[in-house]
């Protein structure tokens, strides 16, 4: 620990939903936090509840600038006022499937050439260990579940692409350069939130994940939420997805931020523990969450 409390860590995208949940469990463990976002589907407000819940003292090691990975000028600026960054985690970049699909090159551009001139700061200023946010989606449509690090890729579309295409730059410059040490982090949507409830997954317009939906249809924000399909052979005729479940990830005792990774060869992990095919029962149409009532409608289309 005693190491990790004089770590200084740049997260790219560290506003947002992952980030965040991040950054506070850097600053918690003590290290020195510098983020980069463009607040593209974030906001600095997340960063704001991120100092209340660390407190006064933790919250004076974070840093905000606001800056697109693309932009050179800025990002040299950020690791200058950075000094020495000890490890980057990346998790900016662009998510949305269906937006990948109608916008691919804003895709390619954004996630693959950004990841480009990531590394290329990086090396300008002596850094060379990367966590990098990476995706489940690689895996395209798996035979079986649950995925190991072992199954082979097949992205299906833009967005599993930039992912795919991205680790593979990532271990082939690793392979050419054994000095970098880079980890490839894949996992499922994750949903959740911060225990205190302060900060959680809120994006900005319309949500590309169920769980955003659910959430702000019990706030109020949206006055209902639409159950696409009803005739599936389950016990309510609504679609069944799997459920992974497992405690937070605590990536501040990764190895990345420390010597224990070889020098030689790049890990990959993907989060996923067990998948629960049944759940225990069906809930109604109509339910409670917390104490605010919330109904849905069966929708016309469905995947």
């Amino acid at each position: 620990m005693a190491a990790l409390e004089r770590a200084t860590v740049l997260v790219t995208g560290g506003a947002g939903y992952i980030g965040s949940h991040t950054v506070t469990q850097l600053l918690t463990a003590g290290c020195v936090v510098h983020v980069v976002d463009n607040l593209d589907n974030s906001s600095e407000e997340s960063l704001r509840r991120v100092r209340e819940l660390v407190g006064e003292e933790k919250a004076a090691k974070l840093t905000f600038h606001e800056c697109d990975i693309l932009d050179a000028v800025k990002m040299d600026k950020a690791f200058a006022a950075a000094g020495k960054v000890d490890a980057v985690i990346h998790f900016a970049g662009l998510k949305a499937v269906g937006e990948s699909v109608a916008k691919p090159m804003r895709y390619y551009r954004n996630n693959i050439v950004g990841t480009m001139a990531l590394v290329d700061v990086m090396e300008r200023h002596g850094c060379r260990k990367i966590i990098f946010s990476s995706s489940a989606t690689v895996y395209g449509e798996p035979a079986t579940v649950p995925c190991t690090e072992e199954f082979p890729t097949a992205a299906l579309n833009p967005y599993g692409r930039t992912k795919l295409f991205v680790e593979h730059i990532l271990t082939d410059m690793q392979a050419a350069s054994p000095e970098w040490k880079v980890i490839l982090l894949r996992y499922f949507n994750p949903v959740g939130a911060h225990p205190s409830g302060r900060i959680g997954e809120d994006p900005k317009g319309i949500p590309n994940n169920l769980m955003p939906f659910i959430q702000q249809v019990a706030v109020g924000r949206r006055p209902v939420l639409s159950v696409f399909g009803d005739d599936y052979k389950t016990a309510d005729g609504t679609g069944r997805r799997g459920l992974s479940v497992r405690p937070s990830v605590r990536l501040p005792s990764h190895p990345i931020l420390s010597d224990r990774v070889p020098s030689n060869r790049h890990v990959s992990a993907n989060i996923i523990s067990r998948i629960f095919a049944h759940a225990p029962s069906s809930p109604p149409i109509t339910t409670q969450i917390t104490s605010t009532s919330w109904t849905s409608r069966t929708a016309t289309w469905r995947r």
